[in-house]
């Protein structure tokens, strides 16, 4: 217990000690965790956005003129049986004719004299694939069939969103391992100084059969703090940032930054450990060897 205390009192010393240094270090690990934050905010709101529009998902499909209200009904069964649709929603021609109505807000009928809207059927599709949407095999088999005129669907538009949302995981991996590497080269050399103005104690304790962990427990604590401090610092940063920009993005667009407060701290207070670890363990194994 005693040993433990000394280790952790010695780690706050030397951040008193070296408060310049210390300054750079926590700054560095800061605008690593700001980005790291940032992406990972932007990466769980595409995420959501994708759930969103799978959640909404329908394909729209319009019969050919002629096609009778018992012969759609058949093919809406056979529908059913196709890999990944769940549920069918058929709309008739006077269920067409209300829904011109509601939306454009005049009577087809009393326009034109004759109700020229085709029976059509909306396929909402099951929510459970596992990747991305995968739309080919539906198209395909319902191609199939030659009663159907026309079909309509969003497929693209998801697929774009679903391969930009991929590429950004790829780039947002990339930026963080760069910036948590950097992170770790300035944090080791801030400590390395700590360790060269400390080489005599450093020697004394060697000879007297003091443990390598022992050694290098204080410098460790040491990056450790600078991580601690800088995590909270770029936590309030980014809540910050958030709680004030939240309301504006929402006015403008509608849509709602989603973040998970704990989740997040979490995440940055394991990267800043992980980058104080490292590179305060770096700086002092590199010394004693």
């Amino acid at each position: 217990m005693n040993k433990f205390i000394f280790i952790l009192a010695e780690g706050f010393k030397n951040v008193w000690r070296h408060k310049s240094s210390a300054v750079s270090s926590i700054f560095s690990i800061y605008l690593t965790l700001i980005v790291s934050g940032s992406l990972l905010i932007v990466s769980q709101n595409t995420n959501k956005l994708i759930e969103y529009l799978r959640d909404k998902y329908k394909i729209e499909v319009f019969f050919k003129e002629g096609v009778t209200e018992k012969r759609v009904t058949e093919l809406v069964e056979d529908f059913k049986s196709i890999n990944g649709v769940n549920s069918i929603t058929i709309i008739s021609k006077k269920d067409a004719e209300r829904i011109f109505k509601s939306q454009f807000g005049d009577d087809i009928l009393s326009i034109l004299g004759y109700n020229p809207l085709p029976i059509s059927c909306v396929i909402n599709l099951k929510k459970d694939w596992p990747t991305r949407i995968d739309l080919k095999p539906i198209i395909s088999s319902l191609r199939k069939y030659r009663e159907i005129d026309e079909i309509n669907h969003q497929g693209k538009l998801i697929s774009r969103i679903e391969n930009y949302y991929e590429t950004f995981l790829r780039v947002m991996v990339i930026i963080v391992s760069i910036t948590l590497i950097i992170a770790v080269f300035i944090i080791s050399n801030t400590v390395r100084l700590t360790v060269l103005s400390k080489r005599e104690l450093i020697k004394s304790l060697q000879l007297i059969g003091a443990t390598k962990w022992f050694v290098k427990g204080p410098f460790i604590i040491e990056g450790l703090v600078h991580g601690l401090i800088a995590t909270v610092l770029s936590l309030y940063t980014i809540i910050g940032i958030l709680n004030f920009s939240k309301y504006l993005i929402y006015d403008l667009t509608r849509f709602d930054i989603y973040y998970d407060q704990l989740f997040i701290f979490q995440v940055l207070l394991s990267l800043s450990m992980l980058v104080g670890f490292v590179g305060a363990n770096r700086a002092i194994s590199r010394f004693l060897k």
